[in-house]
């Protein structure tokens, strides 16, 4: 899941403001970019368009009350890498002659529509992968505020398993955001091999000591979705939420899935 270079926006924020400033350009411009999306949320792909989409949104008001553009430099690790306010830096738009004021204003009023309309698409088929994914808690372990664990996913139709580590870090600069990452450490057939024994095998070398301790969760899905854009951002933010509302909770057996 982690990127090693930046991810770059497949619609630059500052598209509506290029020179010369056309709205006829701007309208090609912005139905090339909305078809691709569509492209895509056909295939039940999520993100990363939902975050860029969000973005555009945004600007877009910014721009027709503010008269102010917002950027980023944002240097995203996975693609549902989310924005915070914080990240976001604002820009005043150079200067428009009557004509180009006109040719933003048309270029607004049709961008609105047209975005809100694929934003609502992407938040539907957001909330249909929302419902359809669960996350359950298998193994407590010892570490009771839970900020590493890990995760897997076992698809009995062609038996094939995903495990995850996980790790919630808190932002240094913002004591309320805390950020889930993860790591994939084992996908395949798991044979004869159990859970336990996966997970010790493939851990990180800093947890070779800890992972006995740390809690395992289950995800499951009663529909098919795209692993990378789909899934698995729906898999951490359930995780994530129920790290949060089950911060003290109560032990309970251990798990040992014979898979």
């Amino acid at each position: 899941m982690t990127r090693k270079k930046k991810m770059e926006f497949k619609l630059n924020p500052e598209w509506m403001m290029k020179e010369p400033l056309d709205f006829e350009y701007n309208k090609y411009t912005l139905l090339d970019y909305l078809q691709k999306c569509e492209r895509r949320l056909n295939n039940l792909e999520i993100y990363p368009d939902f975050v860029e989409l969000s973005l555009h949104l945004a600007n877009l008001q910014s721009l027709s009350k503010e008269n102010t553009l917002l950027l980023t430099d944002k240097k995203f690790k996975s693609c549902d890498d989310e924005i915070l306010l914080k990240e976001l830096y604002t820009k005043k738009p150079r200067k428009l002659s009557d004509e180009e004021e006109s040719e933003l204003d048309k270029t607004i009023r049709f961008s609105g529509y047209k975005l809100f309309d694929t934003f609502n698409i992407a938040k539907s088929i957001w909330n249909i992968a929302f419902e359809n994914v669960q996350v359950v808690l298998k193994k407590i372990g010892k570490e009771l505020e839970m900020k590493d664990g890990y995760i897997f996913y076992y698809k009995k139709e062609n038996d094939f398993l995903h495990v995850w580590e996980y790790q919630m870090k808190k932002d240094k600069k913002n004591d309320i955001h805390s950020k889930t990452n993860l790591k994939l450490i084992y996908q395949g057939n798991p044979e004869d091999l159990t859970l336990n024994n996966i997970i010790s095998g493939h851990t990180s070398t800093n947890r070779k000591e800890t992972h006995s301790k740390l809690p395992i969760f289950e995800m499951k899905a009663t529909q098919e979705f795209p692993m990378d854009q789909t899934l698995v951002p729906i898999m951490k933010r359930k995780v994530t939420a129920f790290i949060y509302q089950r911060f003290h909770v109560p032990k309970i057996k251990n798990f040992d899935s014979q898979l």
